[in-house]
């Protein structure tokens, strides 16, 4: 009972009454697990990575110890412990197999390989997330490993690469992505078609980005797609068409007041 109220305290975000439940079954693995959960989103990470080690200890089994070794993994890397992070992804990566559970491999591979590209180990990472690819089963992982895999080849100063799978991703994206998921890799690409002095390419990305996003209600990120598409207006040699483009970002900031808008908008200045 005590775990069911952790759980249910995690769910309505009462993260201090959802450790305090936790705390009554100290011989539960699950129970440690949704303690460190809850000192997680306290953003106490120490704390949390003592948790799941402890649920490691009480040898939980199938799902529950992939997930103990995958959240430790997440909070060693948020600690910097990537080295460490990495050997709890590989325990978490052969479990995972062993149990042939292909959708939690998955997300071990790209987990992998993130910490490997912190560690500035472009290669590696980039057979991870292709690894991870191989075993997405729908559009949504699909665009997610494309992403990955472009963010590699990127670092891997191989932009041709990084293009055609960032493109990949956009295109999954408006398929089966959220709008702010399609907003966000076209920004990308975008910025990756700067990053190869293609203006001309980055200039219909971001255009057709303000377009989806103004008949799509999406005043945030067509503001936001007017402020890289003045910078990439700058660069053509149009100042005049890029001073519009931010005029008009600043009417729509003033009726969103977000900072990373104004900020933008600031530095555009």
């Amino acid at each position: 009972m005590q775990l069911e109220a952790c759980q249910t305290a995690l769910t309505k975000k009462q993260w201090t009454q959802a450790v305090q439940a936790a705390e009554q079954s100290p011989n539960n693995a699950n129970a440690w697990l949704c303690k460190g959960r809850a000192q997680t989103a306290m953003q106490q990470r120490e704390a949390a990575q003592q948790s799941f080690e402890h649920a490691i200890t009480l040898n939980p089994a199938g799902l529950d110890l992939i997930s103990a070794y995958l959240l430790l993994g997440n909070t060693q890397h948020a600690l910097k412990q990537n080295e460490a992070a990495l050997a709890s992804y590989e325990q978490a990566l052969a479990l995972s197999k062993h149990e042939k559970i292909k959708r939690y491999a998955m997300v071990t591979h790209n987990l992998k390989g993130e910490a490997l590209l912190e560690l500035g180990q472009y290669l590696p990472a980039l057979e991870a997330f292709q690894a991870g690819e191989k075993l997405a089963m729908n559009d949504n992982e699909r665009a997610d490993s494309y992403e990955h895999e472009a963010q590699a080849y990127q670092k891997l100063q191989q932009l041709d690469k990084a293009v055609e799978y960032q493109l990949k991703a956009v295109l999954m994206q408006k398929k089966s992505g959220e709008p702010d998921q399609y907003a966000e890799a076209s920004l990308t690409l975008g910025e990756l078609f700067v990053a190869q002095k293609d203006y001309i390419s980055a200039d219909r990305t971001y255009q057709r980005l303000m377009d989806y996003a103004h008949d799509n209600g999406g005043a945030f990120y067509e503001a936001k797609a007017a402020i890289y598409l003045a910078e990439v207006r700058k660069l053509n040699g149009d100042p005049a068409s890029a001073a519009q483009l931010i005029q008009q970002a600043e009417t729509i900031a003033a009726t969103l007041h977000d900072t990373e808008l104004d900020a933008l908008l600031v530095k555009a200045k």
